[in-house]
């Protein structure tokens, strides 16, 4: 059985039972003492439950992580491919960087890497209530919150309106951050709310590099609103397992292409 695997049957078992000790869990996943303690390590790190002496419990969907900070933590099945997405992508922010972050639990992490990362004078715009609140008290980090109507989604909160985009104007990017819903070979991009559409249409236009932060959950699926074409975003940030399909599609078409 995979880590993922036994995460999950380690979550969904404490969603029911609230409590457990480490022997229990070894048994129920068939992993050893020492592979369940990494385990359970790993997702107290990640706020999806409370390590104890000798077990884990469960936790509220809101938990503090390791910086302190909010981070809305409903179990994610791709919880672990999503943290290293965002390592990889803090990779490319340096000190002196002007960028914009967007929405969504891969973005929060971000956020929460570059607040541990020690690069200087940075400066973030975004419409993400959650990240930004990750990186709030970083005096190296300067962040503008957007505003606009606050929008919960399920692991964040978000500021939009029609008016967002007027904020925008005469802003330019270094760097650009965002994620989608939906990624398909034939329907290209997609997203689950169309608000969001003149927004990332103005950061196409106004930023030097522009990534896209995509776990494998996001591909062969098409969502409500179409955004642009898999070969619109220069950039683009993934899983290793993602369908070779779609890795072949971004060799032939340019794409840079960075799989973690």
């Amino acid at each position: 059985m995979i880590a993922l695997e036994r995460q999950k049957m380690i979550l969904e078992y404490l969603v029911t039972n609230k409590v457990a000790t480490t022997k229990y869990l070894s048994e129920l996943t068939g992993a050893s003492l020492a592979t369940l303690r990494r385990d359970l390590s790993v997702l107290d790190q990640q706020g999806l439950l409370k390590k104890t002496h000798g077990g884990a419990q469960s936790i509220s969907a809101v938990s503090s992580g390791p910086s302190g900070s909010p981070l809305l933590s409903e179990y994610d099945p791709f919880i672990e491919y999503k943290d290293a997405i965002a390592k990889k992508a803090s990779e490319f922010i340096n000190s002196n960087d002007i960028v914009f972050i967007g929405a969504g639990m891969t973005c929060n992490l971000l956020c929460r890497y570059l607040n541990a990362s020690g690069k200087e004078n940075i400066t973030i715009v975004t419409t993400n209530i959650t990240g930004a609140m990750e990186v709030a008290v970083n005096s190296e980090i300067s962040t503008l919150l957007l505003g606009g109507d606050v929008h919960a989604g399920a692991n964040h909160l978000e500021t939009l309106d029609e008016y967002t985009i007027q904020t925008l104007e005469k802003m330019y990017f270094d760097k650009v951050f965002i994620t989608v819903d939906g990624i398909d070979l034939n329907c290209g991009y997609s997203i689950m709310n169309r608000a969001q559409l003149p927004l990332y249409n103005y950061l196409i236009q106004n930023s030097y590099q522009l990534y896209l932060l995509a776990n494998e959950g996001k591909f062969n699926k098409r969502t409500f609103t179409l955004f642009c074409g898999l070969d619109t975003i220069p950039n683009v940030i993934t899983n290793a397992c993602v369908e070779p399909v779609y890795l072949t599609y971004y060799a032939e078409h340019g794409i840079h292409l960075f799989t973690v």
